[in-house]
């Protein structure tokens, strides 16, 4: 079969060859001893990222022409929001941490599992992002009755700052996961 006759079979192609490029320059820097500058840097995300694409390629390549009549996921989110007041401050500092330490202690205290787990069979937990605000004011909910815009209420208040953003993502795949952790660590 001639690859110009299958889309599918043509872009596994592409990106194959784009990936073996890379390769081969990624290799190239190694061996010439360039490969602690920013160019190198941008090679090593870029090969990560042409092995994911690689990959889906090759995945829509071989995908079964049948799961075309399959209707798309149902996905939804739940966003939750848990308001803490510290009640000893002396072992709040004691602990010498701050938010940061009681975050930490929170994310310990969930295991490894989304903080809260929504544990339901029939459910695959995904993505998930966890932001931490300073406030003067616990959220009740009665304010959302009082609210012109409820879902103002769960977004960042004006009098409140925000001190940290967790991100808990899902990946597809091993090397999606790789190429988002390089990215994370520039």
């Amino acid at each position: 079969m001639n690859t110009t006759d299958d889309p599918a079979r043509t872009a596994a192609v592409q990106a194959g060859e784009e990936l073996l490029r890379l390769l081969r320059l990624h290799v190239d820097q190694i061996a010439s001893g360039n490969d602690d500058d920013e160019v190198a840097e941008d090679t090593d995300r870029d090969l990560w990222d042409a092995v994911a694409a690689y990959g889906h390629a090759v995945d829509d390549l071989y995908d079964d022409d049948d799961d075309d009549d399959e209707p798309d996921e149902l996905t939804f989110t739940v966003r939750t929001r848990y308001d803490y007041t510290v009640v000893d401050e002396k072992a709040f500092l004691a602990g010498g941490q701050g938010i940061a330490g009681a975050v930490d202690a929170l994310l310990k205290r969930a295991g490894g599992k989304p903080v809260p787990a929504l544990e339901v069979a029939s459910l695959e937990t995904g993505s998930g992002l966890i932001t931490v605000h300073l406030n003067a004011e616990l959220l009740t909910a009665e304010n959302f009755a009082e609210a012109e815009e409820p879902t103002d209420l769960l977004l960042i208040d004006p009098d409140e700052s925000l001190q940290f953003v967790l991100d808990e993502p899902v990946f597809g795949s091993r090397a999606e996961a790789e190429s988002a952790a390089r990215r994370s660590e520039d």
